[in-house]
């Protein structure tokens, strides 16, 4: 669950650090944040990204760690592992064997499919002839 926890972090540091990035780029080409607050304005493009991926990333970890630290949540996470303890996983075998019959059936469905496109195929080149 940890994991999960963690990569909801990194998605949520990469999100916002997109969004921050972009409005903060886009609120350097108006006139008025321009005067209001100079130094921010004359960030460089890619300093922008550096530092709202920083800021980012400190938002998402601090609200990561707020939402574990719930009791709600951490009883939600408890019981889902417990539950995921349960599950019976296929072996390596009956995976294999389960994708045989995928590709199998498949093929069978992509022939029979061209198969019946060439039919419809030649009957409307008979019914409307075939144009030359």
């Amino acid at each position: 669950m940890m994991a999960g926890f963690f990569g909801a972090a990194i998605l949520g540091a990469y999100v916002l650090g997109k969004a921050i990035h972009g409005i903060w780029s886009n609120l350097s080409n108006r006139d008025w944040f321009s005067r209001a607050v100079p130094a921010l304005a004359a960030v460089v493009d890619e300093d922008k990204a550096t530092y709202a991926t920083v800021i980012a990333g400190v938002v998402a970890v601090i609200v990561t760690l707020r939402t574990y630290r719930r009791p709600d949540v951490r009883e939600w996470t408890d019981e889902v592992a417990s539950e995921l303890i349960k599950v019976k996983w296929p072996t390596k075998k009956d995976v294999t064997n389960s994708t045989v019959v995928v590709i199998a059936a498949s093929a069978v469905a992509t022939l029979y499919l061209a198969l019946l496109d060439r039919l419809w195929s030649f009957v409307t080149g008979i019914v409307y002839g075939t144009g030359s």
